[in-house]
């Protein structure tokens, strides 16, 4: 085998070496999900005695129709309404004259029936009345919504910066849902009314679940770089075409994110550092910047449009298609084979998968979303 394909083998292997010790140390401290589990056990506990229940009144139905059929020779029909209103307590009249026997039986109908139907409302009552049942429900549903996903965002962790994400999806109108393990944050993501998956953002059976297979990205926003890398790895194997961006908290762990298989790393405190500079010595261009991205008041948005296969720009010049000269959209600069070009030339030709980065008014870019 050759050298460099040992190389790129042994750091791979390094790479998770390092990503399975510091994850497992990770795991040793992290919150598991007994509470949310323990709710769901007391739930369908609950509603299994409502089912119990709901079973004992057929039975005191079966019983009394078959009883007043056998000894009061009624027919059955006869002997089933005679049943229900016995075992209602509703207060009709016989419809036959009942003999001593049928009397005596019309007792433990009343014992046996009237209770069951009495026990099963109390369930039904106080199943239907609990505040974790809510939850419940609330939860089967967001999972069935999450199941009709597709083209989502999904974002690992819902701390700071998964919540920015998260009001940044929001705002733009795109299908996300948030992956977390810790139930402190299960309450604050119900109460966002943000869809969510609880569990472990590394294991592939909660990927599975937040639909992996049909997500157009992910973001690494969880505590610690092991677990960022541990869930670029099972996010990469379950889907190879995923966009992946990751959160950096430790310089080196960057090259160690990009091998693992992100598609982008990013590192709040660089970020942050890098903006800061920028506002120090260049304030106009922060504030530009800031203006176009941020400000809602901006009748404005910094956009990018990739040109697809069918499009009618491909194989036309910025010129031809009205681009070169900045009226309806400012053309800033473009991704042409992985390569970007600031302020391209009115003769550059169009191809299929170029990405136009642009400054178009606000009104126009919410018509051509529609």
């Amino acid at each position: 085998m050759p050298r460099s394909h040992l190389h790129q083998r042994k750091s791979r292997f390094s790479v998770l070496n390092w990503c399975f010790a510091q994850s497992k140390r990770a795991k040793q401290t992290a919150p598991h999900d007994a509470p949310k589990r323990a709710a769901d056990r007391e739930v369908l506990a609950d509603i299994w005695r409502l089912r119990l229940a709901l079973a004992l009144v057929g039975a005191g139905v079966v019983y009394g129709t078959l009883g007043y059929a056998l000894i009061e020779k009624w027919p059955l029909h006869d002997a089933l309404y005679m049943t229900v209103i016995t075992i209602s307590t509703v207060g009709f009249a016989e419809i036959h004259p009942l003999s001593n026997t049928g009397r005596a039986f019309t007792m433990t109908v009343i014992l046996a029936g009237a209770g069951s139907v009495f026990y099963s409302m109390g369930v039904a009552f106080e199943l239907l009345l609990s505040e974790r049942f809510r939850h419940w429900r609330a939860h089967r549903k967001m999972q069935e919504e999450i199941r009709e996903m597709r083209g989502h965002y999904i974002i690992c962790g819902y701390g700071r910066i998964g919540q920015q994400v998260v009001d940044d999806l929001r705002e733009a109108d795109l299908p996300y849902l948030v992956i977390d393990s810790k139930p402190e944050r299960w309450q604050l993501l119900q109460e966002n009314n943000v869809p969510f998956v609880d569990g472990d953002a590394t294991l592939d059976e909660t990927l599975l679940e937040a639909g992996i297979e049909h997500a157009k990205a992910v973001v690494g926003a969880l505590n610690d770089d092991a677990s960022n890398m541990m869930m670029t790895v099972t996010a990469r194997g379950l889907n190879p075409q995923l966009f992946i961006i990751a959160r950096a908290a430790l310089p080196e762990s960057e090259k160690k994110l990009m091998r693992a298989g992100a598609d982008d790393v990013i590192s709040p405190y660089k970020v942050g550092a890098r903006h800061i500079s920028l506002a120090m010595m260049r304030p106009a261009v922060n504030n530009f910047i800031n203006a176009v991205l941020y400000d809602s008041e901006l009748q404005a948005e910094f956009t990018e449009k990739t040109i697809e296969n069918d499009s009618p720009l491909v194989g036309q010049t910025l010129a031809d298609a009205g681009l070169a000269h900045g009226r309806d959209v400012l053309l800033i600069a473009m991704l042409h084979n992985s390569k970007l070009i600031f302020a391209p030339p009115a003769n550059t030709v169009l191809h299929a998968g170029d990405t136009l980065i642009i400054v178009v008014p606000t009104e126009s870019l919410k018509m051509a979303r529609v």
